[in-house]
């Protein structure tokens, strides 16, 4: 049954059988999980010598839509079964700007290095989102990013940013600083459902 929750992946590992398992479980609670697929599940404990479990799930990137609808509800369901911090990204491919079929041929820009990372991180964060973003240089010339966050979600995000930090510097080599502060504008979440006017 764990192999149905995966795309084109015959061969399971024990890790990514249980995260399956689990899924299975969560989708007679919740319909909408039926669409999901997994793409695989890493280990990154080690990684990042981190104290608690952390697994890294990819999920096909036509999937996205549908784990934004569901995040909220699906990470916290799916954490206590597997009894780790779970982070889902989608998987995304980075094309050389020089590599071309045809001289006229145009690298769209989703395919990018920035685009690819700024997306890696807002799948991280999910379901919360991201105020602002500053990039910032020491003294020693290295740089760092510093991201804004909104303070209504600090609550649910606290426990997990470390993790979240760590995973991200061993992805793309950046360090990360995170920030919480009150979001005056006004946004819909990821997923959440528009509220008609009376």
């Amino acid at each position: 049954m764990a192999a149905n929750k995966f795309w084109k992946k015959k061969e399971l590992s024990s890790l990514e059988q249980q995260v399956g398992a689990a899924l299975t479980q969560i989708e007679s609670t919740m319909t909408e999980v039926k669409n999901l697929k997994l793409s695989s599940v890493v280990d990154f404990t080690a990684k990042i010598n981190a104290k608690k479990q952390v697994y890294l799930v990819f999920i096909p990137y036509p999937c996205l839509s549908i784990y934004n609808k569901i995040s909220q509800k699906l990470l916290p369901e799916l954490e206590k079964r597997v009894k780790a911090t779970i982070l889902v990204v989608a998987k995304r491919t980075i094309e050389s700007k020089w590599v071309k079929k045809h001289r006229s041929q145009t690298r769209p820009n989703s395919r990018t290095l920035t685009s690819v990372y700024d997306g890696l991180l807002e799948d991280l964060i999910c379901p919360s989102i991201i105020l602002g973003r500053r990039t910032r240089v020491r003294v020693d010339g290295t740089k760092f990013y510093r991201i804004f966050l909104d303070e209504s979600e600090q609550k649910d995000l606290e426990s997990r940013l470390d993790s979240i930090k760590d995973v991200y510097k061993v992805l793309t080599t950046r360090d990360l600083e995170f920030e919480f502060r009150r979001d005056d504008t006004f946004y819909q979440k990821k997923g959440a459902k528009k509220v008609a006017k009376k």
